[in-house]
């Protein structure tokens, strides 16, 4: 049967159609190797975007670990600070209490003065801070 076919009327139906077969195959294969190229190309070029922003992150890793021990720092200086704000004002609520108390057991202190006086008092004060 294939003898007869090559011998035979059909012979250049059949060539023709194998060529033709043969020319798209072709033509299939140059178009996936350029589709191949092009694909590599963008491979290539994700690959390089992928090391940028490995890069990136590791910077924004390094630079977060940073501003965290800053931040940790400043916690244990802001709580440090508050720590001596409270006792001060615990020193100073104790020293107000006790010259509340002495102020009122002392005669002088709870009599009526002339605004004279507080003003005078007040002159002799700055004068006298004014020598330290």
């Amino acid at each position: 049967m294939i003898k007869e076919i090559i011998t035979g009327r059909a012979f250049p139906y059949v060539a023709i159609l194998v060529f033709l077969l043969i020319a798209i195959m072709a033509g299939a294969i140059w178009l996936l190797m350029q589709e191949r190229d092009s694909l590599n190309q963008a491979v290539g070029a994700l690959d390089q975007a992928n090391k940028q922003y490995t890069e990136t992150i590791q910077l924004n890793a390094t630079d977060y670990d940073a501003l965290q021990a800053e931040l940790e720092h400043r916690d244990a200086v802001v709580s440090e600070a508050l720590q001596a704000q409270q006792k001060a004002e615990r020193k100073a609520n104790d020293v107000a209490d006790r010259l509340r108390q002495k102020l009122q057991a002392d005669v002088c202190a709870n009599t009526f003065h002339p605004d004279v006086v507080a003003d005078s008092l007040r002159a002799f004060t700055a004068i006298d801070q004014d020598q330290d």
